[in-house]
């Protein structure tokens, strides 16, 4: 009991409007960001109803599983994703590795690790997860004062299309109550954002890709609610470290504007927001939007089986609407026509081959049974002069008669011959 009321006081209501604001959790700021934005936006919705749960203080099942029904799921994330590619990210989500050190109440310190998620159920009405002991004692507010609590407003969030954006927005609305982040060497920064080694090599590389570019797709968006300023740490003229400063500005469109999506728009992967999607309907018409959106997804799919994800999901959207990749996919459908209608046509040539075959054996066979009836017809003398005919000409024949009479297949096959020999006269 004692539990459920520190949740309550450390947490806001859920709200009643169904206003989608999320309630972060910063004590986790040290996770290494090397998951898609994808993955990443899945596990803020799954803590944040964790969260919810806690607060109403619904139970977990008998399995310890929480649940989240899929069409909730959908609406948050904007569009109806496939239970395969969820299964998927949940299992990126189990594979990426949490590790950090904790120090006990006698003092020793311990390594810990675990994975963003730990269980995992799908089916077509909701998703059953378990989280690893550490994150649930952060939602319920266990390791306060050290968890920081922050709302974001999740349209805000989810309309970011690139990874780095969508991180450093979250990390600078954690903590838009301070007005700048904590400071961070360039190695700290490098690992929060999950850039890897051999990624943006150089300082101006990774300012460019990983920070200037970001921060102006924030400050820039007509929706964001923040304005970031990145402060470099410099030692002499080299710069070593970062923190951003934080301020709140006035939005120019609101995001409750997301639920007037057009229907075209809702096979991409990222919500793509009004304004966008009005740019793109004055240049391309929703069937070829709608094309463009799925060769674009294709690509998005290959590149996470080949091990190297598209990172801004949104950017590449944009490529693919701006460039007309309509036209290669109206190409590639030709092509797969083309294909199945020569796969149409060798199957049913074999067919018809097959066909003609068995009809040819069912003639073959009736004939002969039509044979061997005529032959048995004959009267007695006539059929034992054939019979002779055949037995005395050749010793393998004569030894087949004697063992098996008429059912040996060489002496049916020469009386049959003799038969249609004899017809063939006849016709003459």
């Amino acid at each position: 009991m004692k539990q459920t009321q520190q949740i309550k006081k450390n947490a806001n209501k859920l709200p009643e409007n169904n206003a989608r604001r999320l309630k972060t959790h910063q004590s986790i700021i040290h996770i290494k960001h090397k998951i898609s934005l994808q993955q990443y936006k899945y596990w803020i919705l799954l803590l944040q109803e964790l969260h919810e749960k806690l607060i109403i203080e619904e139970k977990h099942d008998e399995k310890g599983f929480y649940s989240m029904s899929m069409k909730k799921f959908s609406d948050y994330i904007g569009y109806i994703p496939k239970k395969s590619d969820i299964w998927d990210d949940l299992l990126a989500l189990k594979n990426e590795t949490i590790v950090f050190n904790v120090l006990n109440k006698d003092g020793e310190r311990e390594k810990y690790g675990a994975g963003f998620i730990s269980e995992w159920k799908i089916s077509n009405s909701c998703i059953k997860f378990k989280f690893p002991s550490f994150l649930e004692d952060v939602v319920r507010g266990l390791d306060m004062p050290k968890a920081i609590f922050s709302l974001i407003n999740w349209e805000i969030f989810n309309h970011f299309t690139g990874k780095y954006e969508a991180i450093i927005y979250k990390l600078c609305k954690d903590y838009i109550g301070i007005g700048r982040t904590p400071r961070m060497s360039l190695k700290d920064f490098r690992e929060y954002m999950g850039i890897e080694d051999d990624e943006y090599v150089t300082f101006r590389d990774m300012n460019k890709r990983c920070i200037g570019a970001p921060t102006a797709e924030i400050n820039n968006s007509e929706i964001s609610d923040i304005t970031v300023t990145t402060e470099f740490i410099k030692e002499g003229r080299k710069v070593v470290g970062l923190y951003f400063i934080v301020v709140s500005k006035k939005q120019h469109l609101l995001p409750r504007e997301f639920s007037e999506e057009i229907t075209v728009f809702n096979a991409a992967k990222i919500a793509i927001n009004p304004a966008r999607q009005k740019k793109y309907l004055e240049i391309r018409t929703p069937e070829q939007i709608a094309l463009c959106i799925t060769r674009a997804n294709d690509g998005i799919e290959r590149a996470e089986k080949s091990g190297k994800p598209i990172i801004n999901f949104g950017a590449f959207y944009d490529t693919a609407i701006k460039e007309g990749w309509h036209e290669e996919k109206i190409a590639e459908e030709i092509q797969r026509d083309e294909q199945l209608e020569k796969k149409r046509i060798k199957y049913e040539t074999e067919l018809k081959a097959k066909e003609e075959k068995l009809q040819e054996v069912s003639r073959k066979k009736q004939e002969s049974s039509e044979l061997f009836a005529s032959f048995e017809k004959l009267p007695e003398d006539e059929k034992t002069e054939i019979i002779s005919g055949i037995i005395s000409t050749n010793s393998i024949i004569k030894k087949q008669y004697d063992a098996r009479g008429f059912t040996s297949s060489v002496v049916r096959g020469e009386i049959l011959r003799i038969m249609k020999e004899r017809n063939e006269q006849n016709i003459k």
